[in-house]
């Protein structure tokens, strides 16, 4: 990725940014393919984009003043990159979301699979002792 300098060129803040799109659109995908092998560099990397992001000289609001001091159709094509970033971005919280549901939603099925889930052949309760739960309980 590329380090942000206080006075970009056109190219290098286009660079910059690509990178940042970049990382962030390779945790999307790791995040659809169910991928956890790509997951942890993914996430690394997107963390790097989002600090690069607030590590700009002035933060983002200097970082969109700085888009904007170009022409309009290079401006566009900058913006362009931060909108797709932030897109994927909002698609990866919603992505992780749904992915710690469905974590939960299997481990509580697992849960209820579980032979200690359910009463024993004689009734009672699996862990106890004469009406009294046995300590692993």
């Amino acid at each position: 990725m590329v380090k942000p300098h206080p006075s970009m060129s056109f190219d290098d803040l286009l660079k910059f940014l690509q990178g940042i799109a970049s990382a962030i659109e390779a945790l999307r995908a790791a995040l659809e393919a169910n991928d956890m092998d790509r997951l942890p560099k993914a996430l690394d990397s997107t963390n790097e984009a989002l600090d690069a992001i607030q590590n700009y000289p002035g933060g983002a609001d200097k970082l969109k003043q700085d888009i904007h001091q170009f022409e309009s159709a290079q401006t566009k094509q900058l913006l362009a990159l931060l909108d797709e970033a932030s897109v994927n971005h909002q698609i990866n919280g919603d992505l992780i979301r749904l992915a710690m549901q469905r974590s939960s939603a299997m481990q509580s099925f697992i849960a209820q699979q579980a032979p200690s889930a359910t009463y024993g052949s004689d009734g009672g309760v699996p862990g106890s002792v004469g009406g009294v739960l046995s300590r692993k309980v």
